[in-house]
């Protein structure tokens, strides 16, 4: 009987760091632990497990299919990573593999390899999209549940498999619970657990990755339950727990949901990322009600103008900051998602971005720092395609310069203007271990 087995591949970014952020997130880590003494950043290892391989592994057992998990994470070389598989498969197995930009590369080189070799290769993810048919067996663009996957493992299917989404919250509900029997060998390595109350976002930011969903699909809360039995009975030292929904708020049903879940479990303490838009006092009622201790926000830039023209939207900076205070006043810390590299980014901008962040230090309590990547499913791609100069996928990294020409900067000047946000954060933060 074949196995079908699911493939974490290495990044580059984990075994070789930019230096800058290496030496902020040192002192990232330092200040995180003020907070929670149990929080570290794993060296040269995945900071979270890889939570897609719980979900393809429950999809799996719903299918009545054996799965294997191969957790290369660690490998060096795509011939290491053949090696180990090649040895752990047989012939008419599937290997499901699901790259990011800068791994994409390595995938390809492996799935055609297996691929010769008689393995049926599937991959999916957010650049499964610029796969080509000699690449791979088969090829998952879209959200995968059940009766999709079914499809893709189906003999004799080698095709693209293009799953629409419909704009709006789904009528349906996912009723089945991440496995995390394969994960086990992440106990006691990894600060964090994440959780999905929902899945995908109903804004439209044309720079986010999950943005292409134009759909919120609701975990039922049966479901939400068997998980967080799960993480009691596999990994019962960790308590720190990352909600995983985009925009924490935006489904009342889903924030309902999670209180239920933990009205009973104690002792677990959580972090949860919104919209702007979307705290309010109700949803500052819950986020406290649920035991929430760091609220992130994403924050690209202080141009408001240049943001509404990519389709994010807020009501300026003062309403932020008045949102950062409102966060900052129910006792929990303020995380900022800063974003580089934007396409329309202008010098003003970035100076602009700069005071306000100096402004707002009393309210930020840290911030999590990427460069722009083009994935292929974010809004903008199609307007970024033409620009894009670099196509080694492995440097397309989200702590490395920008693949593209930017519309009012040179490349090499956005990858400065990063540095020098990069510079801010390690002053601000190193200015309170003075």
């Amino acid at each position: 009987m074949s196995v079908t087995h699911i493939v974490q591949l290495p990044f580059p970014s984990t075994s070789e760091p930019q230096p800058d952020l290496v030496e902020y997130y040192k002192l990232y880590e330092k200040e995180f632990a003020r907070d929670f003494p149990e929080f570290f950043i794993p060296a040269e290892r995945l900071w979270e497990m890889p939570l897609w391989v719980a979900h393809i592994t429950a999809i799996l057992d719903e299918l009545g299919v054996e799965s294997s998990f191969a957790d290369l994470s660690s490998a060096r070389s795509a011939d290491e990573c053949l090696s180990r598989l090649t040895e752990v498969s047989s012939p008419g197995d599937a290997v499901l593999i699901s790259p990011l930009a800068q791994n994409f590369d390595l995938a390809l080189t492996v799935s055609r390899a297996l691929k010769a070799a008689g393995r049926v290769t599937v991959l999916g993810g957010n650049m499964a999209g610029l796969a080509t048919p000699g690449d791979t067996s088969r090829v998952v663009r879209g959200q995968v549940g059940v009766e999709q996957l079914r499809d893709a493992l189906r003999p004799g299917t080698d095709r693209v498999f293009s799953i629409a989404s419909r704009a709006g919250v789904s009528a349906r509900r996912i009723t089945w619970a991440p496995s995390y029997r394969h994960l086990t060998g992440y106990s006691g390595h990894v600060p964090l657990l994440r959780l999905n109350a929902s899945h995908g976002c109903l804004y439209k930011c044309g720079f986010c990755g999950d943005a292409w969903s134009r759909q919120l699909t609701l975990v039922d809360v049966e479901a939400l339950k068997r998980e967080v039995d799960q993480f009691a009975a596999l990994f019962p030292e960790t308590k720190l727990v990352y909600i995983g929904d985009k925009t924490f708020g935006q489904s009342k049903e889903a924030v309902r949901n999670l209180l239920d879940v933990f009205r009973d479990r104690p002792g677990y303490r959580f972090i949860v990322q919104t919209h702007v838009l979307a705290v309010n006092q109700s949803v500052l009622n819950a986020m406290a009600e649920l035991g929430v201790m760091a609220v992130e926000l994403g924050f690209e830039s202080a141009d408001t103008e240049m943001l509404r023209s990519m389709g994010k939207l807020s009501r300026g900076l003062d309403h932020y900051r008045d949102r950062l205070a409102a966060i900052d006043g129910q006792g929990m810390r303020v995380v900022l998602n800063l974003m580089g590299g934007l396409a329309y980014e202008t010098e003003r901008a970035h100076s602009e971005t700069m005071g306000w962040l100096e402004k707002c230090a009393d309210l930020i309590w840290l911030a999590n720092l990427y460069n722009f990547v083009p994935y292929p499913l974010v809004p903008d791609f199609p307007a970024l395609k033409p620009r894009i100069f670099n196509w080694d996928f492995s440097q397309w990294r989200e702590d490395a310069p920008v693949v593209f020409t930017p519309f009012h900067l040179t490349p090499e000047r956005s990858w400065r203007l990063f540095l020098e946000k990069v510079e801010l954060m390690t002053g601000l933060v190193a200015s309170r271990h003075a």
